[in-house]
């Protein structure tokens, strides 16, 4: 039988009937009712991470508020796989619908589930519940040898694989409405078609598929509300693995030992230590920052850019790989992520001048002569293009929202209706969109947004160096005037590079996204609790301000991260 709804009792109610609506619709069952007790989420006695006192009052706004999100496509793939131990990634197939994303990042509170992803989870339930049967999977995970009762196995593995699917113990009313689903799929089958079909249901059911921050119903005195220690668990984990928590964080949340910033430091850093998964959620996270995941699913024009379909894996790879180097095997800074003068042999070395070696980083990095950085690699540049053009206003605008943090006023916000210069091949590019500035109400944001883009001229819409645009040499010199410290004359996009690379102001932009981007609101300044969080991170070691990895962890033992505010 196929399933096509959520399970009604995948999310308790508050023992004392204190609803908190999550609005999900599906099918027919329309709306749900999302709550907690403190005997299911939290588990019996249990009061969250901050325990049931607290007096201090916390400015308003100042933390997210209590919320429930659905899993991003990545994190429910690696969900899936981690729960199942297949190799499918379901919501990384063409015909499933992509993220919603806020201010670039994929995983955030605004994601729908709309009739498409409806119909796409079910086929993925379906499929994973079905190879899990015929591999073996679900034997191992559900055996039940004669003379043992078929439901009484069930029910043990609803209790232990459950609470895996969940993410923290059931309660008996979760049992109960598995147990019928168990037994609708036995009915005139097998135990195993019974387990295969309480797999699907859960798959499917509200209890996976949402994250939740709730708390156990409990509301201080300083009106927050405390995670649980189960929730704790998962935020940890789907953070820094984009995957569900292991046998030994799910033993810290049931001590209650996540309550501590210090082991949930610990506990983080044993993850990013351990588990590949972690290095390559870090890795995510700095491409959404950029915006250059934006390429693995890009096309260009093959009558302009012929090479392109053949380069892009490379392109790809490169900007996964360099990360990953910086990250974990270099100094792990977002200054050498901007600044370095090597990269990976994994890059597409054809487009670039090279010279020799590196430094000797195990990823096999390759000094160059004409690269700065992340920002002149061809992912960045790639990304920020036309199909048969470089665009310097893409790249411009991506450089002053994304890395300096400077806000720009919106064309709209002016009642303005934006048209591209029309095509001249008797100009440069540069020499079109210079017009811009000629405007005195576009110039306000473009003597920003000019600089930072034709920066990068020297580069076409794949990233390849040039010297000559429509057959005119190149001009890639600016003044950058911002009131910043990178303010100065650079001749192109490596000294512009270089000088973002050494900027306090820079470091601090990254550490605001990568906030948005741990807190998962993507709310750009509105993000509650963001300027709270900065002031820690400039009271952070020195050597801790800008390291990609250290930024992460300052958030996971933050008090932020354990409270949220009152619904």
């Amino acid at each position: 039988m196929r399933l096509l709804f959520f399970l009604v009792a995948a999310i308790p109610r508050f023992a004392r009937g204190r609803l908190v609506a999550i609005g999900l619709v599906w099918g027919w069952l329309g709306a749900l009712s999302a709550c907690s007790t403190s005997e299911g989420w939290g588990g019996p006695g249990t009061t969250g991470a901050g325990g049931a006192g607290g007096t201090t009052v916390r400015p308003p706004g100042s933390l997210i508020p209590a919320r429930v999100r659905r899993l991003a496509n990545a994190e429910y793939d690696a969900s899936v796989q981690a729960l199942l131990s297949t190799q499918r990634s379901p919501a990384s197939e063409p015909d499933f619908p992509p993220d919603l994303r806020r201010d670039g990042f994929t995983v955030n509170a605004a994601q729908r589930v709309d009739a498409v992803i409806i119909e796409r989870l079910a086929d993925a339930a379906d499929a994973l519940a079905t190879e899990a049967q015929q591999n073996g999977t679900l034997a191992r995970l559900a055996p039940c040898a004669p003379p043992a009762d078929g439901a009484s196995c069930a029910r043990t593995f609803i209790s232990t694989f459950g609470a895996k699917v969940y993410r923290r113990p059931l309660i008996e009313d979760e049992v109960q409405a598995l147990l019928a689903l168990y037994e609708i799929g036995a009915d005139g089958a097998s135990y195993d078609d019974g387990i295969a079909h309480v797999t699907r249901g859960l798959l499917q059911s509200a209890g996976f598929l949402y994250v939740t921050e709730l708390g156990d119903g409990t509301v201080r005195a300083d009106a927050t509300v405390a995670l649980t220690p189960h929730e704790l668990a998962a935020s940890l984990a789907y953070l820094v693995t984009s995957a569900p928590p292991d046998d030994e964080l799910a033993a810290k949340a049931a001590s209650g030992a996540l309550a501590d910033p210090v082991e949930r430091e610990a506990q983080a850093r044993r993850l990013l230590s351990t588990d590949a998964r972690a290095q390559d959620t870090t890795v995510r996270l700095v491409r959404e920052w950029l915006g250059i995941d934006r390429i693995d699913a890009s096309a260009k024009d093959s009558l302009v850019y012929p090479d392109f379909e053949n380069d892009k894996a490379r392109i790809v790879a490169e900007s996964r790989d360099f990360v990953r180097a910086v990250a974990f095997e270099s100094t792990g800074d977002v200054s050498e992520l901007l600044g370095a003068r090597w990269t990976v042999s994994s890059g597409p070395v054809a487009l670039y001048r090279t010279a020799g070696d590196g430094p000797a980083l195990p990823s096999g990095p390759t000094l160059l002569t004409d690269r700065v950085g992340i920002l002149n690699q061809a992912a960045f540049l790639a990304s920020y293009a036309l199909a048969h053009e470089s665009h310097p206003i893409f790249r411009g605008v991506a450089i002053a929202q994304r890395v300096t943090c400077m806000g720009l006023d919106s064309p709209a916000s002016f009642n303005i209706q934006v048209i591209p210069p029309a095509p001249d091949p008797t100009v440069t590019t540069r020499q079109r969109y210079d017009v811009h500035v000629r405007d005195s109400i576009c110039a306000g944001c473009h003597d920003i947004i000019d600089p930072f883009g034709f920066a990068f001229e020297h580069y076409d819409g794949t990233g390849a160096y040039r010297d000559l645009d429509h057959g005119k040499a190149v001009d890639s010199a600016v003044d950058v005037s911002v009131a910043r410290d990178f303010d100065g004359h650079y001749a192109d996009g490596n000294e512009l590079a270089a000088a973002l690379a050494g900027s306090a102001h820079v470091r601090e932009c990254f550490a605001r996204f990568m906030f948005r981007a741990a807190a998962g609101t993507g709310d750009g300044a509105a993000t509650p609790g963001e300027d709270e969080f900065i002031n820690a991170w400039r009271a952070a070691p020195a050597g801790a301000r800008g390291n990609i990895v250290e930024t992460l962890i300052g958030y996971v033992k933050g008090p932020g991260f354990a409270l949220r505010g009152a619904p």
